[in-house]
């Protein structure tokens, strides 16, 4: 009886750790940056993330019209739904016409955070990420496994050129 139990535990464990490991989209890609973005809450003080909160939450939405301030403030709601919202994130380039934007826990941030465009231009190179993309939601990706990051030879991009 315990044996099966202990085998039953196991094949549970290996059959959640299977269906987990398939939603992970091993990736490689250029790191690239944009100069104005505004996609989370990231490095926001407590009070600004709370008044930003305070903004979702009183989000009324006319369906006929939307503003861009609204659409901002309806996928900022989807990035709080899925524990985005306050998360740091990167931009990768898959082609060239293919920019996505990464969220990242802060662990994996660290390591990417002190690349800087104007640095890697001027020494004609660009940084290649290999990393695990979890899909949340349309468009919406997340990261907390970077398995390599090598700055190469290359141009490195901005705002998608």
């Amino acid at each position: 009886m315990n044996k099966t139990i202990n085998l039953l535990t196991i094949i549970t464990s290996l059959f959640l750790i299977s269906c987990e490991s398939n939603n992970i989209i091993k990736t490689r890609a250029d790191l690239t940056f944009k100069s104005i973005s505004f996609m989370s809450a990231y490095g926001a003080s407590e009070e600004e993330y709370e008044k930003l909160n305070r903004q979702i939450d009183s989000l009324v939405l006319n369906k006929n019209s939307l503003t861009e301030e609204q659409k901002l403030f309806i996928y900022f709601k989807k990035l709080r739904n899925l524990k985005l919202l306050n998360k740091p994130y990167i931009f990768i380039r898959l082609d060239q016409d293919s920019i996505l934007p990464v969220y990242l826990s802060y662990t994996e941030y660290d390591k990417v955070k002190s690349f800087r465009h104007v640095e890697l231009f001027d020494e004609n190179k660009k940084v290649e990420l290999e990393l695990d993309l979890i899909k949340k939601s349309d468009n919406i990706y997340y990261s907390e496994n970077i398995t390599s990051i090598k700055k190469v030879d290359g141009t490195s991009h901005s705002n998608g050129n």
